[in-house]
C-alpha cells in the first residue's frame, strides 16, 4: 500500500466514522458529547483529504487527453 492510498483511506474512514458518530449521537440524544466529537472527527477527515488533494501536481499536457 502506498502513501496515497493510505492517506485517502484514512481520510475516508475518519469522515465516515465521524458522520456515523454524529448521526447516532443525534438519534440517541447525546447532543452534548457525541455530536461535537463526531463533527470534529469528520472535519479532520475532510481536512486530511483536502490537504492531500491540494498538493497533487497539475497534469502534464499529454495526460489530459486533449
Amino acid at each position: 500500500m502506498d502513501g496515497e492510498s493510505l492517506t485517502v483511506g484514512t481520510s475516508m474512514a475518519l469522515t465516515c466514522a465521524g458522520l456515523v458518530v454524529l448521526l447516532y449521537g443525534e438519534y440517541a440524544g447525546f447532543t452534548e458529547t457525541a455530536v461535537p466529537v463526531g463533527g470534529v472527527v469528520a472535519l479532520a477527515g475532510v481536512g486530511i483529504l483536502t490537504a492531500h488533494v491540494a498538493r497533487l501536481p497539475d497534469p502534464e499536457d499529454g495526460e489530459t487527453g486533449h
